[in-house]
């Protein structure tokens, strides 16, 4: 489960990365791209922390 979390949380982090790669060319705007960067990343790892606590309790330490 540990592994699948891992890939999981990887796959997450790429697609957030692609998007906001989009975003800055859209946008242009690089310290806006990088402030929602902090904030998603924010809310990943409360996710990681959430699905570690409700399926295999502490084991998150090792994905992290």
């Amino acid at each position: 489960y540990v592994y699948t979390l891992y890939f999981f949380y990887t796959y997450l982090w790429c697609f957030l990365f692609l998007s906001f790669s989009l975003v800055l060319l859209l946008v242009g705007d690089f310290l806006l791209v990088v402030f929602f960067f902090f904030i998603y990343s924010f809310f990943l790892f409360c996710l990681v922390l959430l699905l570690s606590a409700f399926n295999c309790g502490p084991d998150f330490h090792f994905v992290l």
